[in-house]
């Protein structure tokens, strides 16, 4: 393998590597500071340890230290209806926190732009966007995880026929796998993907819930077809007219 060869192997490991440590920081993320109650669908609930620097705070300023990525009235909101005690009762707003003892937050999503994109924790055992997340087979896992490895082994066939010069079609083809592998260790990890990024339209619209590796994979898509596009219009131009 020539040096020219490899370049495209070194760009394809080194966005794998980038794109893959970022879904996952930011499924981690989502697991460790958003949480949803939908009993028969998704029950994923948020721990929140009082440290000894809280001594003395009510349950609201000990929530606006801790979700501070939430306004004022969602911290009334979640104080008042979405947290436990330890003991399982409910807490109220003014009520003191005490060091040592864990709350739990049933409800939290952040708000990023209003009416438009939120962050709200989902789990999708089917694949991006939702598809066939209703299936019950057993099979189903089994399936993706082995569609999941497929992918992987026709993309990498695919980069081997590639030119290194063919940068935006290596570039595609480095996120269509970095989303199949970001999505491929969740399923093994959790039997499931964890989605978190809402877009959505007011309350007419709503995008299905997705995370970072249906954006790699959905890039990648995009500029593939870019990719084929600008053949097709190279070959027009290259191409002599009839007489």
């Amino acid at each position: 393998m020539n040096e020219s060869t490899s370049t495209k192997y070194w760009i394809f490991a080194a966005i794998l590597i980038v794109g893959v440590g970022l879904d996952q920081w930011t499924k981690w993320y989502a697991q460790e500071r958003l949480a949803t109650s939908r009993p028969g669908e998704v029950v994923h609930h948020l721990e929140l340890e009082v440290s000894e620097a809280d001594q003395g705070e009510t349950l609201r300023e000990f929530l606006t230290d801790e979700l501070a990525w939430n306004d004022g009235e969602t911290i009334d909101r979640i104080a008042k209806f979405h947290v436990r005690a330890p003991t399982g009762e409910p807490i109220g707003p003014d009520e003191p926190v005490e060091p040592g003892e864990t709350l739990t937050v049933l409800n939290r999503s952040v708000t990023v732009i209003e009416g438009y994109w939120d962050f709200e924790y989902t789990v999708n055992p089917g694949a991006a966007f939702g598809l066939l997340a209703d299936s019950n087979s057993p099979y189903r896992t089994p399936f993706f995880v082995v569609v999941s490895l497929l992918a992987l082994a026709i993309i990498l066939y695919i980069l081997r026929g590639v030119r290194s010069r063919q940068r935006l079609l290596i570039t595609a083809l480095s996120f269509i796998g970095t989303g199949a592998v970001g999505n491929f260790v969740d399923r093994v990890r959790f039997g499931h993907v964890i989605d978190f990024v809402v877009w959505k339209l007011g309350d007419e619209f709503r995008w299905p819930t997705f995370n970072v590796a249906d954006a790699f994979i959905t890039v990648g898509v995009g500029l593939m077809l870019l990719e084929i596009l600008r053949d097709v219009w190279s070959n027009a131009e290259d191409t002599p007219p009839n007489r």
